[in-house]
């Protein structure tokens, strides 16, 4: 499985996710993960606590006052650090690695992240530095985007950037570290009226670093685009065009003793 340079290379990643200044009107996704993500908290009796820490945060998330105290953001992207202070003010914005926390050691109760940690590279250290800032016995309440998302893509003949596994994922959770309660890869499909509104989907939130046209090609001209949404059509269904993504949700608390 390949990975283009824009995956890794952490200064690009950012950049994107900077531009994407109509974040709110293509997040369909994000809200739809953020809200299964909670659901399946709640199933295992686990809720956003305390001194929360929002890794790759975006332009924010609204957490309930109660039993939330204090909401802590972090984010690779300045741009989106600068947006989520217009709009949450008492939030505390961290423009910062994911994989080189700015947090002292059990310094915070709990931890959330949607769609964000699959950006990590190496994911095992990003969650060695959640387990390091997490209070003993404090959860995390994670969804991921991994490896089976895009499908339709490549069948357009777009080069698609391959998350890791769910399998991988799970497994950067050293067992020493962490005590997992709740981890399933679940497969989400969106719906779109054209190939236009699903490629934005994507561009709009600033992920558009997972995708490249025709294997790293730009569309030469009306004529390539016209055709590309020829091949399109082929996929819709009765609800449109679809576009399918393997979620991981994984929840799990810090053991009271690291090994």
């Amino acid at each position: 499985m390949s990975k283009a340079a824009s995956l890794n290379d952490h200064s690009q990643v950012a950049e994107h996710f900077s531009r994407a200044s109509h974040y709110r009107q293509h997040n369909v996704l994000q809200r739809l993960t953020a809200a299964e993500l909670i659901q399946r908290a709640a199933e295992v009796k686990v809720a956003p606590e305390g001194r929360l820490l929002d890794l790759g945060a975006g332009p924010g998330t609204a957490f309930n006052s109660d039993p939330v105290s204090e909401v802590l953001t972090l984010d690779i992207a300045f741009g989106m650090c600068a947006r989520l202070k217009q709009e949450f003010p008492d939030y505390h914005a961290l423009c910062a690695d994911a994989c080189a926390l700015p947090l002292r050691t059990a310094s915070i109760d709990s931890l959330y992240s949607n769609l964000a940690l699959q950006w990590c590279e190496p994911l095992p250290q990003a969650v060695s530095e959640m387990a390091r800032v997490l209070r003993p016995g404090g959860h995390a309440l994670l969804a991921m985007v991994c490896d089976g998302s895009l499908p339709q893509l490549e069948r357009l003949g777009f080069a698609v950037n391959h998350f890791a596994t769910a399998s991988a994922m799970a497994a950067a959770f050293d067992p020493t570290q962490w005590q997992v309660q709740h981890c399933e890869a679940v497969t989400h499909s969106l719906h779109f009226a054209n190939l236009q509104s699903l490629l934005y989907s994507i561009k709009g939130v600033g992920a558009n670093a997972q995708y490249r046209a025709d294997g790293g090609a730009r569309l030469r001209g009306r004529g390539d685009w016209q055709a590309k949404q020829a091949e399109a059509e082929a996929l819709r269904t009765d609800a449109g065009l679809p576009l399918s993504y393997c979620i991981l949700y994984l929840i799990a608390r810090r053991r009271e003793e690291l090994a």
